[in-house]
């Protein structure tokens, strides 16, 4: 109450209007010594005008040591801070899933990276609708499925990634964007937030976000990316794919103009940007106390046996192109001396459910035969010429192997694994 008293009233109104400081002053005398013992945390203005002298140091002298010491993690118990320099996604998908589910989390967590060449797809995308797989195999470049919803995107390391993962209760998206702009802004990049979920600078996308909620364990995520310099050229490599009649019903990513910030702002660099969100972070929670946890492969985390059996699931087939979205996939053509082909093939959980072939060849036992072998297939250019070859010692006259040997070849090189 003393300490309260010698606050001038525009800076006691601004004080008691925001936490920790409003619960210091709202409570009393027991309380207002933790204002007291923290008073170098409040606007310079406020420390110079009187908030210095007897009387603060007479009731900073009750507090604990930690308090006059000017820690925060009184304040701040349970808010982490963590950075990782391994370059695996799978590794940092498995590091989000474990906090969320295996972890206890109490208060916001903030985890930094970046990842090695990686084409990513929303939880409910069609990998085979949204980028060209055969490209990814032939230049090694991962694909991989997140938890969260969202379109397909490539990352490097020159995208920066920031993970936010909190208590439902206290998540905030917009909480969220506002600790990555203060960072950027720290940076000296001036941007801004466009809908719901994307930053930009001067009207061009450089981070889009997306989102997980875990409601029987009370947790949520938002993960989202920082352009600083990718390889966009990469870009129109995996992610435009060919034109085709391919009808899905997943969820379609959908183009935006995009940009490197390094374009602008060629100085900035992923560990200046992790730096800039750490300070961001601590200055919105008051955790100044808070250390900065390296996570990484030795790590007791990355021990843990529900770490190791997240990453075996996401490295898995089924994960990562099981869980598509039932398509349909419609091809046709016309091979000279053959006939026309016209080939329907229902796709789902990544194997061929149904196939349907019409065609005006002159060996429909070719046909339907390909149509039988087809069904229960993987779904793939490896999947479909292992089934149509299963079918070559069935046919030793030569119009019907010309015939499969056609039809295996087109087939097979229309789709991608």
């Amino acid at each position: 109450l003393k300490f309260a008293s010698l606050v001038p009233s525009g800076y006691r109104r601004q004080l008691t209007a925001s936490p920790p400081h409003r619960l210091a002053l709202a409570t009393g005398g027991a309380m207002a010594a933790v204002a007291a013992a923290t008073a170098r945390m409040l606007p310079g203005p406020l420390r110079a005008h009187r908030c210095r002298g007897e009387a603060a140091v007479a009731v900073a002298a009750h507090c604990p040591a930690a308090w006059r010491s000017g820690s925060s993690r009184s304040f701040a118990s349970g808010i982490r801070m963590l950075r990782s320099e391994e370059r695996d996604i799978v590794f940092h998908f498995a590091a989000e899933e474990f906090f969320m589910n295996s972890a206890k989390v109490t208060a916001p967590l903030m985890y930094l990276w970046r990842p090695d060449p990686v084409v990513t797809i929303g939880r409910h995308q069609n990998p085979w609708k949204e980028c060209r797989l055969a490209q990814l195999d032939e230049d090694g470049v991962a694909l991989q499925r997140r938890r969260t919803g969202g379109g397909c995107i490539f990352q490097d390391p020159g995208c920066s990634v920031f993970t936010f993962i909190s208590p439902s209760g206290q998540f905030n998206i917009d909480k969220n964007l506002e600790i990555v702009l203060g960072a950027l802004r720290r940076c000296g990049v001036n941007a801004e937030k466009k809908g719901r979920n994307d930053l930009v600078f001067e009207g061009r996308k450089m981070s889009g976000s997306a989102f997980r909620h875990v409601p029987d364990r009370g947790v949520s995520l938002h993960h989202g990316t920082i352009l600083i310099d990718t390889d966009f050229q990469a870009l129109q490599r995996y992610l435009t794919p060919d034109k085709r009649k391919l009808q899905a019903k997943g969820i379609a990513s959908v183009g935006a103009r995009v940009m490197n910030l390094r374009e602008q702002f060629s100085d900035l660099s992923h560990g200046g940007l992790c730096d800039a969100l750490e300070a961001e972070f601590r200055e919105v929670y008051g955790a100044h106390g808070t250390e900065v946890e390296i996570l990484d492969a030795s790590s007791p985390t990355a021990s843990e046996a529900a770490f190791q059996a997240v990453v075996a699931e996401l490295r898995s087939p089924e994960w990562r192109l099981g869980r598509t979205p039932d398509f349909s996939h419609k091809l046709d053509t016309r091979i000279d001396g053959i006939g026309v082909l016209d080939v329907h093939l229902e796709v789902v959980g990544g194997k061929i459910q149904e196939a349907v072939i019409f065609s005006d060849a002159l060996f429909p036992e070719v046909i339907s035969q390909a149509m039988a072998s087809l069904k229960d297939a993987e779904y793939g250019r490896h999947g479909i010429r292992a089934a149509l070859d299963g079918l070559r010692p069935e046919f030793e006259e030569e119009g019907p192997k010309v015939l499969l040997q056609a039809l295996t070849d087109w087939l097979s090189a229309e789709v991608d694994d």
